[in-house]
């Protein structure tokens, strides 16, 4: 932004001279370094003026509400600057320097080639600002998108009921119903609100594979817990955490410090509350 603030007059203030020279003695053209230094230094008022237009523009007329509004204001009041600063400093200068004043059609022409470069400045600036805002927005749109599609593969991919043991048969077991598995025996046991209802013919880490995450937490290495299942949590020692949870298992666990703070970000966020 800095680079850009004193570039921009640079920018204006040398291109301005050498189409004015150009276009006040083309046959014999040329090139004079004190110009170059107060053209640039007397473009700085017209550049800092048109950022501050825009700046002001910004807050009143949005590129979104009135596009076509927002251009016409901006380039009438682009000229009205430069009418005001380019022939009180130009003409102020001139004076001072005792050069004399310009004729009117030296001043129209540079009133005219200084308007042209400072509309094409201007432009250049709303490209950058069109190209950063659209880059940014393009950033969120694939954020989102990719949130979006992994959020609906993680729904699709997971399946709404699991194949369990229940003695000697096997039967499907709807995954709304299961709010608590542990270790028991060396076997992965289900439980529901009714108690236990069968094995899982396989790991804990097997079973959490398919538990949607933002119903199931494995709390310790041996359990893995619904959050309906959860009635209260309180900080244990060493950063730990306790939770109690619901009747009839009447039973508590301690989650470990390293998985606290994943245990608090699940437990407090918005999607588990919602489901």
């Amino acid at each position: 932004m800095r680079l850009r603030r004193i570039l921009e007059p640079v920018f204006l203030g040398c291109t301005a001279n050498v189409a004015i020279n150009f276009l006040f003695n083309p046959r014999a053209f040329e090139v004079i370094p004190n110009e170059f230094i107060v053209a640039c230094i007397l473009s700085i008022p017209i550049t800092e003026g048109n950022r501050s237009i825009d700046r002001r523009l910004e807050k009143r007329i949005t590129w979104l509400e009135n596009p076509r509004k927002r251009l016409v204001t901006h380039f009438l009041l682009i000229s009205l600057l430069l009418l005001i600063f380019l022939n009180v400093l130009g003409n102020g200068y001139m004076w001072i320097a005792q050069k004399g004043f310009f004729s009117w059609k030296e001043l129209l022409t540079i009133n005219l080639v200084t308007l042209c470069l400072a509309m094409i400045l201007t432009l250049m600036q709303w490209g950058t600002h069109f190209y950063s805002r659209w880059v940014h927005a393009e950033s969120k749109a694939s954020a989102s998108a990719k949130m979006a599609k992994d959020l609906k593969m993680s729904i699709a991919g997971t399946s709404q009921s699991i194949e369990i043991q229940k003695g000697i048969s096997k039967i499907r077991m709807e995954i709304q119903a299961i709010r608590m598995a542990k270790i028991a025996f060396g076997t992965v046991r289900l439980y529901s609100n009714d108690g236990e209802c069968g094995v899982f013919p396989g790991t804990l880490s097997q079973l959490s594979a398919q538990l949607p995450g933002y119903w199931f937490f494995q709390v310790t290495r041996d359990a893995i817990l619904h959050r309906e299942m959860i009635n209260s949590i309180s900080t244990s020692t060493f950063g730990k955490i306790q939770v109690t949870i619901k009747q009839p298992h009447d039973a508590g666990f301690i989650v470990s410090r390293p998985k606290a703070a994943a245990f608090r970000k699940w437990y407090n966020s918005k999607s588990a509350r919602k489901e």
